[in-house]
């Protein structure tokens, strides 16, 4: 690796750490200029597009990775293919996803999928989350991502923060009920109240969530300290 690639690379990573992401995104395509079969420049330019919310960007980017690494980059193949699917392009997709068990029979792009769409709905780009959720159920039901109350919690909050309430609501409620008030069933319900603008009840099933065990994550706290000036 060239002296100027590698400098590049630090400043990319230091840019990063900041969360300066659109400007992490700008050096990383220096690194591609200098050297286009940088490939940790090519994946890291795509997380950090999907970050942003810029999925048709990180699909590029993504598939220069998979592209360049002969496919055998597992990891940036299910990115890949999470960025198609949130596009709808459902048959590049199944044609990744083909690849990827091909190399790799037990390896799993569910949670891929998951943090996909957290990406996106965080910011605003509520369709593009909602058809990975879709996805989770149609391509992966008998995952064992699906047997974490955790991943069922995240799911229900993308589909909240969607103000899809009608299917997060129930959900929700189911949630509560099979996990007998887990601390991820309080967040799915505070997650519920929150998008039907329920503050205050929001506020306290929160405040029950990180009491019941929910405190070791930490989009919990941020959640309560924006309920707490909202409410």
């Amino acid at each position: 690796m060239n002296e100027q690639l590698n400098e590049k690379l630090k400043q990319a990573r230091l840019l990063k750490r900041h969360f300066k992401l659109a400007e992490t995104v700008e050096v990383l395509k220096e690194c591609l200029q200098l050297d286009p079969d940088c490939l940790i420049a090519a994946a890291q330019a795509g997380l950090c597009s999907l970050l942003q919310g810029q999925a048709k960007e990180a699909e590029t980017f993504f598939q220069k990775a998979f592209d360049g690494s002969k496919k055998t980059d597992l990891p940036v193949g299910a990115y890949l293919a999470a960025c198609m699917t949130a596009l709808g392009k459902e048959n590049e997709a199944e044609n990744v996803l083909k690849t990827i068990h091909e190399k790799q029979s037990d390896f799993s792009a569910a949670s891929t999928y998951m943090l996909s769409a957290e990406m996106l709905a965080e910011k605003k780009q509520y369709e593009q989350a909602v058809r990975l959720i879709d996805a989770l159920s149609v391509r992966f039901p008998q995952d064992a991502f699906f047997t974490s109350p955790l991943n069922h919690y995240r799911m229900i909050r993308v589909l909240a923060l969607a103000g899809l309430v009608e299917i997060a609501a129930p959900l929700a409620e189911a949630l509560q009920e099979n996990t007998q008030n887990s601390w991820e069933g309080l967040a799915a319900a505070s997650s519920v109240a929150m998008a039907q603008k329920k503050y205050e009840e929001a506020y306290s099933l929160t405040i029950q969530a990180l009491q019941s065990g929910g405190s070791s994550y930490p989009l919990l706290a941020a959640q309560l300290h924006w309920l707490a000036m909202n409410k």
